[in-house]
């Protein structure tokens, strides 16, 4: 039984510090069940917990957009207020997709966590990522889909 539990905190802590390559690998299209390390992260992505947890950072990047927009904020952290407004409607709509009682795919929870904590790609952070806010919600929002198209996604550079 030990053999078993040291494997399983092995897998784990393998998926921890691999998380934003595996991230990236499912919302690519790569099946969830390929490896063990995927299919953990799968189970992790789609838990409602974490499904939360990224609606909130949502809302959060909704409300201080807004609250940019009202005088100085001081934040280290540079988020595209215009774009961030422009979208405010379809990001909040996926918040609550998120935190809908319906199932979701890992892939489209790939998805979002990489459009909220990705600068370079994402179009909450990168004016220069080649897509809008609302194509990029709209995106994540049809991969959130269990049956979710795997076609297309490789013209976006995550």
């Amino acid at each position: 039984m030990r053999v078993h539990h040291h494997a399983a905190l092995k897998l784990r802590i393998r998926v921890c510090l691999r998380r934003t390559k595996i991230d990236r690998e499912i919302a690519r299209g790569r099946p969830c069940e390929s490896s063990p390390a995927h299919a953990l992260r799968a189970r992790q992505l789609v838990d409602p917990g974490t499904r939360r947890d990224l609606a909130k950072s949502l809302r959060g990047i909704v409300d201080f957009a807004d609250r940019a927009g009202h005088g100085r904020v001081i934040s280290a952290v540079v988020i595209e207020c215009r774009a961030v407004r422009a979208g405010r409607e379809a990001i909040l709509g996926l918040a609550e997709r998120l935190e809908g009682p319906g199932p979701v795919s890992p892939r489209g929870v790939a998805t979002v966590h990489i459009l909220i904590t990705d600068g370079l790609v994402s179009p909450l952070f990168n004016p220069d990522c080649g897509r809008t806010v609302v194509e990029a919600v709209w995106q994540a929002a049809d991969y959130l889909g269990a049956d979710a198209p795997t076609l297309g996604f490789d013209a976006v550079a995550w």
